[in-house]
């Protein structure tokens, strides 16, 4: 779901909007909307069916048309406050915990494979970010000796009348090069559907340079591997993971990597330890891929994407992120970035999107570790998913961990989204940012806070907004809604 088409959704009832949020549980969120709530300036929203193109478009390509159909007298809009608007949205997040935030610049802006597409959607968990394309239908004129032509809808077809007029026009009573047309009929073309092929690599075993430049090749392997030997419930879904060969490596278990270490969740030293973390995960997964290519073959889309012409998912990192480390620089490691980009240049690589890191709310339990990037939501609590209701305490939890095992509720929310800007900096797709808040810390400034600061500092969605009043004895978190292949 778009912003411009929010305000509709605002408008219908209770329970259509909660079937509403079930079918496009993200909002996607352009940098000019962004810049206007900043400035107070006014927003317009148009009908969807009247400008299509808006889907296609990102960065100053959306600005240019956004401001000509502004200007368009013929086409139906309405104007709104982009503050008022986005208070709308923010009121919503807290009462439901969506419609989740996906930045559509900062998405396209990152995408590895910008040549070929557009990310216009996400997962339900929002750590996926591939292209993708609706299926559409093309026009089929056939003649009786079984020829036919092909035509998009919209493009114009000269007939043996001399009239020009578009595709979808044209009828059986028309010809064309002398040959009569029998019946005109329509042809779905297929679209590219996004796919999940995750793993996750456990921070609480795997966090020294050795062993993920040991384990990590490996997982990057089998999941190439699953590209081929998975199940595919439609040929358009095949086609598209074939054509791009995704996958999405991730991490979990960082709470308890950090409080073993007796590292504080926020401090300088957990910024920096991650930023070294993801740097060896992003290394070894990108030169892996790049070996596979040599051994396999690349993925039939390189040519032409950011990986053929070196440019990898740290060079999209603002300056701002940047300076939140203190390691000496962004390259300040033993690997060598350099020989990397040239290497990926010649050999190409296997996959065309690397790196995701899902919520594995599941699997985290199941491993004994804490879930994915977050911090532990109670020292002791109850995890409740579609398995039911799950006691649960902090892995390892000792009067030596106890105090680095920081509740999620008790940290200051920015924190959660600055930790969250220097992973992103190194994986090419996104990840599951839960922002956890009580009711008594809540407000219009700090919501606006937390996610202005995410849109800036490039942080590509947010997932849920859990809220939990400070009144409630709640010792239960529901994971019931999210996403069976992400647990």
């Amino acid at each position: 779901m778009d912003i411009v088409d929010f305000l509709d959704l605002k408008k219908n009832s209770g329970e259509e909007r909660r079937r509403a949020h079930d079918l496009f549980p993200a909002l996607w969120i352009n940098d000019l909307f962004m810049k206007r709530v900043q400035e107070d300036a006014i927003w317009t929203t148009f009908d969807p069916l009247e400008c299509k193109e808006l889907s296609e478009l990102y960065g100053e390509a959306f600005e240019k048309r956004y401001l000509e159909l502004e200007q368009d007298d013929s086409i139906l809009k309405e104007r709104i406050k982009a503050k008022d608007l986005w208070k709308k949205v923010l009121t919503s997040y807290f009462e439901t915990g969506s419609p989740f935030l996906c930045f559509k610049d900062n998405a396209n802006r990152a995408n590895p494979n910008d040549h070929y597409g557009v990310i216009r959607s996400s997962n339900l968990c929002t750590e996926i970010f591939q292209n993708t394309a609706p299926n559409h239908y093309k026009i089929k004129l056939k003649f009786e000796d079984g020829d036919y032509l092909l035509f998009e809808e919209e493009e114009p077809v000269k007939v043996d009348s001399g009239i020009e007029k578009p595709a979808k026009k044209v009828t059986a009573l028309d010809s064309i090069g002398g040959q009569q047309i029998y019946i005109v009929e329509k042809e779905k073309i297929d679209g590219a559907t996004a796919v999940c092929n995750l793993a996750s690599v456990n921070l609480s075993r795997i966090n020294t340079k050795e062993d993920i430049d040991r384990i990590v090749p490996v997982a990057v392997r089998a999941l190439d591997n699953v590209i081929d030997l998975n199940f595919y419930p439609l040929e358009k879904v095949k086609r598209t993971n074939m054509r791009s060969r995704s996958i999405g490596l991730g991490v979990m278990g960082e709470s308890q990597m950090l409080a073993e270490a007796g590292i504080s969740w926020g401090s300088q030293e957990h910024f920096d330890k991650i930023d070294e973390v993801m740097e060896a995960v992003s290394y070894n997964a990108i030169k892996a891929s790049s070996e596979l290519a040599v051994e396999k073959g690349s993925y039939p889309e390189f040519e032409g994407s950011k990986w053929s012409r070196g440019i990898l998912p740290m060079d999209h990192a603002n300056a701002e992120v940047r300076n939140l480390v203190d390691r000496g620089g962004l390259f300040a490691s033993t690997y060598d970035w350099d020989s990397l980009r040239e290497t990926i240049k010649t050999q190409g690589m296997r996959n065309g999107y690397l790196m995701a890191i899902a919520p594995t709310s599941s699997i985290s339990i199941l491993t004994g570790t804490t879930q994915t990037i977050e911090p532990v939501y109670k020292r002791k609590w109850y995890e409740e998913n579609l398995s039911g209701l799950i006691p649960v305490c902090a892995p390892n939890l000792n009067p030596d961990t106890w105090a680095y095992y920081t509740p999620a509720y008790d940290l200051d929310q920015t924190i959660l989204v600055k930790a969250a800007s220097i992973r992103q900096k190194w994986i090419d797709q996104g990840q599951s940012l839960n922002i956890f808040i009580t009711l008594d810390k809540a407000s219009g400034k700090y919501l606006n806070d937390i996610y202005m600061l995410a849109w800036r500092l490039g942080v590509k969605s947010t997932y849920y907004l859990r809220s939990q009043s400070p009144e409630a004895n709640n010792d239960v978190e529901d994971r019931s809604m999210e996403c069976v292949g992400c647990q």
